[in-house]
């Protein structure tokens, strides 16, 4: 029946994967290419023409900062301005819709189902080609006045680092140090270009003093980072999700040692913990969003 099923919508840049859920089990989920021509105008229709049909609810998670009202201030990768996806989405659909930020989809999925579970309040990272992170406290997503909650890509570490340009306009944020693309730019900078990520923490982890010595350094400002957000919000775990956090234990522990570093003592025994859901929990995390 379609009153016990769910949609979880992530919409990213390249696609929109979709799940059809019934409580926490996945029934089905599927994908449609991310159109963003004509200022991403068919995304929402190409999303509702997939669907198989009637639903409780539904939920969309978009890469952009989310208003505690529903709007949505800009999502560029999509071409979207400021704008109210979820009411259109209902009225082209019927279907009660809510809208949340991408991360804190992962966030949520994974505090409830994945790496952080067992724990009421987690900050979850994700470390892609940028650096995204969710708050969840006392098991609700945590947005801000702003939506801006858990910006941990922009902390800003080093703003004097005038060869950490950052897209947000400023320097020496912590995701030039510690994304996918910042740990790219480290072994550059170290004299090792054209290696991408996945080949810098391989050759890291298989004894390579040179590119263990980029891994501390993006490890160590990882650590920083999420010991800085730690001492205002003060999670009970911390989850490490995205395509660099497959690099696993190795990359775990030596952000969890960096985190010891820096933290502030009231906050030491925190643990890092990874994600277990992959690409899945953003729509999972959207669906759990349109069940509360």
């Amino acid at each position: 029946m379609e009153n016990d099923r769910y949609y979880g919508i992530d919409v990213g840049g390249t696609s929109v994967k979709i799940g059809l859920f019934q409580g926490t089990r996945l029934l089905d989920k599927w994908s449609v290419p991310t159109d963003t021509s004509n200022g991403g105008d068919h995304i929402l229709r190409d999303i509702v023409a997939s669907l198989p049909g009637p639903a409780a609810g539904a939920a969309l998670a978009v890469p952009g900062a989310v208003l505690p009202d529903g709007t949505v201030n800009r999502c560029v990768n999509l071409g979207w301005g400021i704008c109210r996806p979820s009411d259109e989405f209902t009225a082209m659909s019927g279907i009660p819709c809510r809208v949340l930020n991408d991360a804190n989809a992962a966030a949520l999925a994974e505090q409830r189902l994945g790496g952080g579970k067992g724990f009421e309040s987690i900050l979850f990272v994700a470390l892609g080609t940028g650096v995204g992170a969710g708050v969840v406290l006392d098991g609700k997503i945590r947005n801000g006045a702003r939506g801006a909650a858990g910006e941990l890509g922009h902390l800003c570490l080093d703003p004097g680092d005038t060869a950490a340009a950052c897209t947000c306009g400023h320097y020496g944020c912590v995701e030039q140090y510690c994304s996918a693309t910042g740990i790219v730019r480290l072994a550059a900078q170290a004299g090792m270009p054209g290696l991408n990520c996945k080949q810098i923490v391989d050759g890291a982890a298989a004894g390579s003093d040179r590119l263990e010595a980029v891994v501390d350094a993006a490890c160590d400002a990882l650590g920083r980072g999420i010991a800085g957000a730690c001492a205002i919000i003060d999670p009970e775990a911390v989850v490490l999700g995205g395509g660099v956090s497959q690099a696993g234990e190795y990359f775990r522990l030596k952000v969890q040692a960096a985190f010891d570093r820096y933290a502030f003592h009231a906050c030491l025994g925190t643990k890092i913990f990874l994600a277990t859901l992959g690409s899945d929990a953003g729509l999972t995390g959207a669906a759990l969003y349109a069940m509360d």
